[in-house]
Protein backbone atom coordinates (compact mmCIF):
# COMPACT_ATOMS: atom_id res chain seq x y z
CA UNK A 1 0.00 0.00 0.00
CA UNK A 2 2.94 2.29 0.02
CA UNK A 3 5.64 3.50 2.69
CA UNK A 4 5.96 5.95 5.10
CA UNK A 5 9.56 8.14 6.06
CA UNK A 6 9.87 8.60 10.16
CA UNK A 7 11.78 11.36 10.62
CA UNK A 8 13.43 10.77 13.86
CA UNK A 9 16.32 12.08 16.45
CA UNK A 10 19.13 9.58 15.52
CA UNK A 11 20.53 7.64 18.20
CA UNK A 12 23.87 7.33 16.34
CA UNK A 13 26.30 7.30 18.51
CA UNK A 14 30.26 6.56 18.63
CA UNK A 15 31.67 4.06 21.71
CA UNK A 16 32.65 7.52 23.07
CA UNK A 17 29.33 8.85 22.78
CA UNK A 18 29.96 11.84 20.21
CA UNK A 19 27.23 12.53 17.69
CA UNK A 20 29.87 13.59 14.84
CA UNK A 21 31.33 10.68 13.04
CA UNK A 22 33.68 9.98 10.59
CA UNK A 23 36.56 12.31 9.67
CA UNK A 24 34.90 15.44 10.87
CA UNK A 25 35.82 18.54 9.88
CA UNK A 26 37.45 17.44 6.95
CA UNK A 27 36.03 15.24 3.54
CA UNK A 28 35.77 12.60 2.43
CA UNK A 29 35.12 10.11 5.18
CA UNK A 30 32.21 11.45 7.03
CA UNK A 31 29.27 8.74 8.50
CA UNK A 32 25.44 9.78 7.60
CA UNK A 33 23.34 9.75 10.60
CA UNK A 34 20.83 6.96 10.22
CA UNK A 35 17.93 9.54 11.46
CA UNK A 36 15.10 8.05 9.74
CA UNK A 37 13.24 4.51 9.10
CA UNK A 38 10.79 2.99 6.45
CA UNK A 39 7.73 2.05 7.48
CA UNK A 40 6.36 -0.34 5.10
CA UNK A 41 2.06 -0.54 5.20
CA UNK A 42 0.83 -4.01 3.75
CA UNK A 43 -3.06 -5.21 3.15
CA UNK A 44 -4.29 -8.52 3.37
CA UNK A 45 -6.54 -10.14 0.92
CA UNK A 46 -9.94 -10.99 1.84
CA UNK A 47 -12.90 -9.02 3.12
CA UNK A 48 -12.38 -7.53 6.83
CA UNK A 49 -14.78 -7.91 9.09
CA UNK A 50 -18.22 -5.91 9.54
CA UNK A 51 -17.91 -3.43 12.44
CA UNK A 52 -21.16 -1.62 13.80
CA UNK A 53 -21.91 2.22 14.10
CA UNK A 54 -21.21 2.32 17.73
CA UNK A 55 -17.33 1.35 17.39
CA UNK A 56 -17.20 3.27 14.00
CA UNK A 57 -17.71 6.26 15.98
CA UNK A 58 -15.68 5.61 18.94
CA UNK A 59 -12.51 5.19 16.48
CA UNK A 60 -13.30 8.47 14.56
CA UNK A 61 -9.90 9.92 13.30
CA UNK A 62 -10.34 13.89 13.55
CA UNK A 63 -9.22 15.94 10.64
CA UNK A 64 -5.81 16.98 12.51
CA UNK A 65 -5.19 13.21 13.32
CA UNK A 66 -5.98 12.14 9.51
CA UNK A 67 -4.04 14.87 7.55
CA UNK A 68 -0.74 14.19 10.22
CA UNK A 69 -1.12 10.64 9.82
CA UNK A 70 -2.02 9.77 6.57
CA UNK A 71 1.17 11.74 4.86
CA UNK A 72 4.62 9.93 3.46
CA UNK A 73 6.59 11.86 6.43
CA UNK A 74 5.98 11.63 9.79
CA UNK A 75 8.47 13.63 12.07
CA UNK A 76 8.95 13.05 16.04
CA UNK A 77 11.35 11.92 18.10
CA UNK A 78 13.27 8.76 18.49
CA UNK A 79 13.02 6.46 21.89
CA UNK A 80 15.87 6.56 24.11
CA UNK A 81 17.92 2.55 23.52
CA UNK A 82 17.10 1.48 27.33
CA UNK A 83 16.93 -1.89 28.63
CA UNK A 84 16.21 -2.80 24.91
CA UNK A 85 18.08 -2.37 21.30
CA UNK A 86 15.32 -1.01 19.42
CA UNK A 87 12.80 0.72 21.20
CA UNK A 88 10.47 3.28 19.76
CA UNK A 89 7.97 5.88 20.94
CA UNK A 90 4.40 4.85 21.75
CA UNK A 91 3.55 7.47 19.00
CA UNK A 92 4.42 5.20 16.40
CA UNK A 93 2.26 2.04 17.12
CA UNK A 94 -0.87 4.71 18.72
CA UNK A 95 -0.73 6.61 14.90
CA UNK A 96 -0.56 3.21 12.73
CA UNK A 97 -3.32 1.68 15.44
CA UNK A 98 -5.40 4.27 14.98
CA UNK A 99 -4.92 4.51 11.40
CA UNK A 100 -5.80 0.54 10.69
CA UNK A 101 -8.12 -0.64 13.43
CA UNK A 102 -11.53 -0.34 15.42
CA UNK A 103 -12.34 -0.07 19.14
CA UNK A 104 -11.71 -3.72 20.34
CA UNK A 105 -9.86 -4.93 17.31
CA UNK A 106 -6.84 -7.14 18.26
CA UNK A 107 -3.29 -6.04 17.17
CA UNK A 108 -0.59 -8.32 16.55
CA UNK A 109 2.92 -7.72 17.53
CA UNK A 110 5.03 -10.87 16.49
CA UNK A 111 7.98 -8.99 17.88
CA UNK A 112 6.70 -7.83 21.41
CA UNK A 113 10.28 -6.70 22.38
CA UNK A 114 9.81 -4.11 25.52
CA UNK A 115 5.66 -4.11 25.03
CA UNK A 116 5.26 -0.91 23.41
CA UNK A 117 2.64 -1.81 21.08
CA UNK A 118 0.11 -3.55 23.32
CA UNK A 119 0.96 -0.67 25.54
CA UNK A 120 -0.83 1.65 22.90
CA UNK A 121 -3.16 -0.99 22.25
CA UNK A 122 -4.15 -1.11 25.73
CA UNK A 123 -4.52 3.24 25.87
CA UNK A 124 -6.46 3.11 22.62
CA UNK A 125 -8.95 0.41 23.60
CA UNK A 126 -7.74 -2.17 21.56
CA UNK A 127 -6.61 -5.65 22.14
CA UNK A 128 -3.46 -7.11 21.45
CA UNK A 129 -1.47 -10.32 21.17
CA UNK A 130 2.37 -10.34 21.33
CA UNK A 131 5.08 -12.62 20.57
CA UNK A 132 8.59 -12.69 22.21
CA UNK A 133 10.91 -15.45 22.56
CA UNK A 134 13.62 -13.38 24.84
CA UNK A 135 12.57 -13.97 28.48
CA UNK A 136 14.59 -11.50 29.64
CA UNK A 137 12.21 -8.53 28.71
CA UNK A 138 9.19 -10.27 30.44
CA UNK A 139 9.75 -8.19 34.07
CA UNK A 140 10.63 -4.75 31.26
CA UNK A 141 7.07 -5.89 29.29
CA UNK A 142 5.18 -6.17 32.72
CA UNK A 143 6.32 -2.92 33.62
CA UNK A 144 5.30 -1.05 31.04
CA UNK A 145 2.28 -2.38 30.76
CA UNK A 146 1.61 -1.21 35.13
CA UNK A 147 0.79 -5.31 35.73
CA UNK A 148 2.86 -4.96 38.79
CA UNK A 149 0.62 -1.75 40.08
CA UNK A 150 -2.84 -3.13 39.17
CA UNK A 151 -5.73 -1.51 41.36
CA UNK A 152 -9.54 -2.43 41.48
CA UNK A 153 -10.71 -0.43 39.43
CA UNK A 154 -8.92 -1.47 36.30
CA UNK A 155 -10.51 -3.89 34.33
CA UNK A 156 -7.86 -4.90 31.56
CA UNK A 157 -7.17 -9.18 31.54
CA UNK A 158 -3.46 -10.02 31.15
CA UNK A 159 -2.10 -13.26 30.46
CA UNK A 160 1.37 -15.06 30.14
CA UNK A 161 1.61 -17.74 28.30
CA UNK A 162 5.01 -19.64 28.18
CA UNK A 163 5.26 -22.47 24.80
CA UNK A 164 5.79 -25.60 26.00
CA UNK A 165 8.32 -27.73 24.44
CA UNK A 166 7.33 -29.48 21.64
CA UNK A 167 8.49 -33.32 20.21
CA UNK A 168 8.05 -32.47 16.47
CA UNK A 169 10.07 -33.96 13.76
CA UNK A 170 9.61 -30.57 11.59
CA UNK A 171 12.32 -32.93 8.91
CA UNK A 172 9.68 -35.29 8.44
CA UNK A 173 6.51 -32.62 8.66
CA UNK A 174 8.39 -30.81 5.82
CA UNK A 175 8.46 -33.93 3.46
CA UNK A 176 4.41 -33.83 3.69
CA UNK A 177 4.06 -30.45 2.29
CA UNK A 178 2.88 -29.92 -1.62
CA UNK A 179 5.68 -27.74 -2.25
CA UNK A 180 9.46 -28.23 -1.03
CA UNK A 181 11.73 -25.11 -2.22
CA UNK A 182 14.81 -26.88 -3.07
CA UNK A 183 17.83 -24.66 -2.86
CA UNK A 184 19.97 -24.89 -6.40
CA UNK A 185 22.99 -22.84 -4.32
CA UNK A 186 23.86 -24.63 -0.84
CA UNK A 187 25.87 -21.64 1.07
CA UNK A 188 28.77 -23.45 2.56
CA UNK A 189 28.38 -22.68 6.18
CA UNK A 190 31.58 -21.05 7.50
CA UNK A 191 30.87 -20.88 11.04
CA UNK A 192 27.84 -21.07 13.47
CA UNK A 193 27.07 -17.84 14.67
CA UNK A 194 25.78 -19.05 17.57
CA UNK A 195 29.52 -19.43 19.12
CA UNK A 196 30.26 -15.91 18.40
CA UNK A 197 29.17 -13.04 20.69
CA UNK A 198 29.69 -9.37 20.09
CA UNK A 199 27.79 -7.88 23.34
CA UNK A 200 24.61 -7.05 22.03
CA UNK A 201 22.26 -4.98 24.28
CA UNK A 202 19.70 -8.15 23.69
CA UNK A 203 21.17 -10.80 25.43
CA UNK A 204 21.89 -7.75 28.00
CA UNK A 205 25.69 -8.62 27.40
CA UNK A 206 26.10 -4.66 26.43
CA UNK A 207 27.95 -3.53 29.74
CA UNK A 208 31.03 -5.34 28.71
CA UNK A 209 33.33 -4.02 26.35
CA UNK A 210 35.26 -7.09 25.44
CA UNK A 211 33.79 -10.74 25.24
CA UNK A 212 36.06 -13.00 26.50
CA UNK A 213 36.82 -16.67 26.17
CA UNK A 214 39.71 -19.21 27.48
CA UNK A 215 41.90 -20.92 25.08
CA UNK A 216 40.98 -24.66 25.60
CA UNK A 217 43.85 -26.16 23.16
CA UNK A 218 46.61 -25.02 21.15
CA UNK A 219 46.95 -27.12 18.10
CA UNK A 220 49.91 -25.34 16.34
CA UNK A 221 50.88 -21.90 16.48
CA UNK A 222 48.44 -20.39 14.66
CA UNK A 223 45.57 -22.75 15.20
CA UNK A 224 43.68 -22.62 18.37
CA UNK A 225 39.96 -24.22 19.86
CA UNK A 226 38.35 -21.78 22.18
CA UNK A 227 36.42 -23.42 25.10
CA UNK A 228 32.92 -22.58 23.20
CA UNK A 229 34.32 -24.94 20.37
CA UNK A 230 35.09 -22.31 18.20
CA UNK A 231 38.31 -22.92 16.14
CA UNK A 232 40.53 -19.10 14.99
CA UNK A 233 43.62 -18.58 13.38
CA UNK A 234 45.58 -16.04 14.03
CA UNK A 235 45.93 -13.43 11.39
CA UNK A 236 49.23 -12.65 10.10
CA UNK A 237 50.86 -15.75 11.69
CA UNK A 238 52.58 -18.07 9.27
CA UNK A 239 54.61 -21.18 11.04
CA UNK A 240 58.56 -21.61 11.02
CA UNK A 241 58.80 -25.42 10.98
CA UNK A 242 61.85 -25.20 13.28
CA UNK A 243 60.24 -23.03 15.99
CA UNK A 244 57.00 -24.66 15.81
CA UNK A 245 57.85 -26.40 19.11
CA UNK A 246 58.78 -23.24 20.73
CA UNK A 247 55.78 -21.47 19.59
CA UNK A 248 53.35 -24.07 20.49
CA UNK A 249 54.74 -24.05 24.19
CA UNK A 250 54.92 -19.95 24.18
CA UNK A 251 51.21 -19.92 23.68
CA UNK A 252 50.48 -22.64 26.13
CA UNK A 253 52.24 -20.71 28.92
CA UNK A 254 50.60 -17.41 27.79
CA UNK A 255 47.10 -18.55 26.87
CA UNK A 256 46.27 -21.93 27.79
CA UNK A 257 43.65 -21.52 30.25
CA UNK A 258 43.77 -18.16 30.25
CA UNK A 259 40.83 -14.72 29.24
CA UNK A 260 41.00 -14.27 26.19
CA UNK A 261 39.08 -12.07 23.51
CA UNK A 262 39.23 -11.73 19.72
CA UNK A 263 39.27 -8.95 17.15
CA UNK A 264 38.45 -8.88 13.11
CA UNK A 265 39.71 -7.61 10.30
CA UNK A 266 38.15 -7.21 6.55
CA UNK A 267 38.98 -10.89 5.61
CA UNK A 268 37.00 -13.36 7.88
CA UNK A 269 37.98 -16.92 6.42
CA UNK A 270 41.17 -18.57 5.16
CA UNK A 271 40.88 -21.25 2.39
CA UNK A 272 40.08 -23.73 4.77
CA UNK A 273 37.14 -22.01 6.59
CA UNK A 274 39.33 -21.35 9.55
CA UNK A 275 38.09 -17.86 11.15
CA UNK A 276 40.92 -15.41 11.11
CA UNK A 277 41.49 -13.01 14.28
CA UNK A 278 43.57 -10.76 16.29
CA UNK A 279 43.90 -12.63 19.90
CA UNK A 280 44.26 -10.64 22.98
CA UNK A 281 44.69 -11.84 26.44
CA UNK A 282 42.43 -9.70 29.07
CA UNK A 283 45.50 -7.28 30.25
CA UNK A 284 45.48 -5.99 25.83
CA UNK A 285 48.22 -8.59 25.21
CA UNK A 286 48.71 -9.11 21.37
CA UNK A 287 49.70 -12.56 20.93
CA UNK A 288 49.70 -12.38 17.16
CA UNK A 289 52.23 -9.40 17.87
CA UNK A 290 54.40 -10.98 20.69
CA UNK A 291 54.89 -14.47 18.37
CA UNK A 292 56.38 -12.06 15.75
CA UNK A 293 58.43 -10.16 18.11
CA UNK A 294 59.80 -13.29 20.03
CA UNK A 295 60.86 -14.88 16.26
CA UNK A 296 58.61 -17.77 16.43
CA UNK A 297 56.79 -17.41 13.37
CA UNK A 298 57.25 -15.63 10.17
CA UNK A 299 54.59 -12.98 8.80
CA UNK A 300 52.08 -14.09 6.59
CA UNK A 301 51.92 -12.07 3.52
CA UNK A 302 49.03 -14.21 2.09
CA UNK A 303 46.33 -11.93 2.83
CA UNK A 304 45.65 -8.18 2.69
CA UNK A 305 45.46 -7.13 6.27
CA UNK A 306 45.13 -3.80 9.07
CA UNK A 307 48.87 -5.09 10.82
CA UNK A 308 50.80 -6.46 7.85
CA UNK A 309 53.23 -3.38 7.84
CA UNK A 310 53.39 -3.37 11.41
CA UNK A 311 53.92 -7.10 11.23
CA UNK A 312 56.65 -6.99 9.05
CA UNK A 313 58.92 -4.14 10.50
CA UNK A 314 58.15 -5.88 13.87
CA UNK A 315 59.71 -9.14 12.13
CA UNK A 316 62.63 -6.84 10.40
CA UNK A 317 64.05 -5.21 13.43
CA UNK A 318 64.42 -8.82 14.98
Amino acid sequence: MGAIIWQKVTTCNTTGGATVMGSFPYPRNGILKIDYEFILIFKKYGNAPKINKEMKEKSKLSQEEWNKYFTGHWNFPGEKQDKHLAMFPEELPKRLIKMFSFVGDTILDPFLGSGTTSLAAKNLHRNSIGYEINEYFLPIIKEKLGLRQRTIFQDETFEIIKQENINTDFKEEIKKLLYIFQDPIKFDKKIDPRKLSFGSKIDNSYSKREIYYTVKEVISPKILILNNGLKIRLLGVKERPEKNGGAIQFLKEKALGQKVFIKFDAIKHDEENNLLCYLYLSNKTFLNAHLIKNDLVEVDTEFDYKYKSKFLQKRMVK
